[in-house]
């Protein structure tokens, strides 16, 4: 799923709206390439939604970014985040009775926090902008860990609207210039209320491995593709399609285990009855190896549409990857998919399924949702907590699915590690900000 990479945007530049998202496939290294065509991967998802590229700087007030989000957060050992010594934001000012932020912010990377005060589960937050023309914004609303919480292009006539799914101590409010803009001045207008939880919206996924005909994912050309034939992924594979098809539906079933998906796979059954998504398995792509409608914050639309290109998995061919480990590379882009169908963004952490950063390698090792840095092109600071935001959009299952999570062989488990181990000492091609996901 690292890969992937997504778009969005809604005005100027698509790279800020959320609306497609897709992995781009991680580039070639020609020297590799001459001597047994091992990918170098700058495992970049390209998706279409997010917001500008940057870092964290040293301060939370106001900077441009540069640094890491560790400059203002820390992950701890449980994998949630903490705020670490920093400046504190300062607070929205009460004027006529509304809450009011407003700043400047002019250049790529740049942003300004705004401390909002505590919320309760049930509070309604609503950000309009005070002017009737203006530029465009990325907004994000983070809660006291600085975990994304919502993130949206803020304009005259679209809203940032959420309701929180629970307490928090703090709840910050984030400003940055929308991609392809150049900002300028800001002001916000902040209304608090109260409204009924958003119940969880289980999902239901079909896995399409028979082909497809004229099938349009985001707003890209509709494209036909055979039904899905596991030497599309290299001549290596040739004659095992029903073992690569299994080790797919595998990997996706363990990384959706603890949640309220159901992957139905189209060599189980036909098309379930009723709303569902659809992951599209085939075609080919020059630059991508997924792209999925729309980054669907709390998994709002049951029925969008995601493709993984099998096609352009063939590159990695000379990786010597077993069936089971290509099964996982290419599960782990599905899955990568399927998470921004269910609202999340792009991380800068190797082994989540949503990170931008890791390579060929890693995506084929072990990886699975967490709490990572936020991508810079989403946010310049903050952090999104994938198990929680799963858990708020399609809710816990109730058990897992059996044979999920069984110990590994040995001889499986040193193969990983020998993965990880290349990907650190040789194949390290890291791309931070590999594409505008609002574009």
């Amino acid at each position: 799923m690292r890969l992937l990479e997504y778009f969005g945007g809604n005005t100027g530049d698509a790279a800020d709206r959320p609306t497609a998202s897709c992995r781009r496939r991680p580039s070639v290294s020609p020297a590799r390439r001459a001597a047994n065509r091992l990918v170098t991967v700058s495992a970049c998802l390209i998706l279409t939604i997010a917001a500008l590229p940057g870092g964290c700087p040293s301060e939370l007030v106001t900077g441009t970014a540069g640094g890491l989000v560790d400059a203002v957060t820390a992950a701890d050992d449980s994998g949630g985040t903490s705020a670490v010594n920093s400046p504190a934001p300062p607070t929205a000012q009460s004027i006529d009775g509304k809450l009011v932020v407003e700043g400047a912010v002019t250049q790529r990377g740049e942003y300004r926090l705004f401390d909002i005060g505590p919320g309760v589960a049930g509070q309604e937050v609503m950000i309009h902008t005070a002017s009737a023309f203006g530029p465009t914004f990325v907004v994000v609303l983070l809660d006291e860990r600085y975990e994304l919480l919502r993130r949206e292009l803020i304009s005259p006539r679209n809203p940032l609207t959420h309701v929180l799914r629970a307490a928090t101590s703090v709840m910050y409010v984030g400003v940055t210039p929308a991609s392809g803009t150049t900002g300028g001045d800001f002001r916000l207008e902040i209304g608090l209320g109260a409204a009924a939880i958003p119940a969880a919206r289980p999902q239901v996924v079909y896995l399409n491995f028979a082909g497809g005909t004229n099938v349009r994912v985001h707003r890209r050309t509709p494209v036909s593709f055979p039904a899905f034939d596991a030497a599309m992924a290299g001549t290596r594979y040739a004659g095992q399609t029903a073992a690569l098809r299994a080790a797919i539906v595998a990997t996706m079933r363990e990384d959706y285990a603890p949640y309220n998906v159901i992957l139905v796979s189209s060599d189980e059954a036909p098309p379930p009855v009723g709303p569902y998504a659809t992951i599209q398995f085939g075609g080919y792509d020059d630059r991508l190896l997924g792209l999925a409608d729309s980054v669907d914050q709390y998994n709002a639309d049951l029925g969008q549409t995601a493709i993984v290109y099998v096609e352009s998995f063939a590159d990695y061919e000379g990786m010597g990857l077993t069936v089971e480990e290509m099964g996982q590379m290419i599960g782990n882009t599905a899955s990568h998919e399927l998470g921004h169908l269910l609202g999340l963004f792009h991380t800068q952490k190797p082994v989540d399924l949503m990170d931008t950063t890791g390579s060929a390698w890693d995506l084929a090792g072990e990886q699975g949702f967490t709490v990572g840095p936020l991508e810079p092109t989403v946010f310049p600071i903050g952090y999104e907590n994938s198990p929680a935001r799963l858990a708020d959009a399609v809710g816990r299952a109730a058990r897992k699915a059996e044979g999920v999570n069984k110990p590994l062989h040995p001889e499986v488990l040193r193969r990983k590690l020998e993965l990880r181990a290349m990907v650190r000492e040789e194949l390290r091609c890291r791309c931070g900000n590999c594409f505008d996901p609002d574009g």
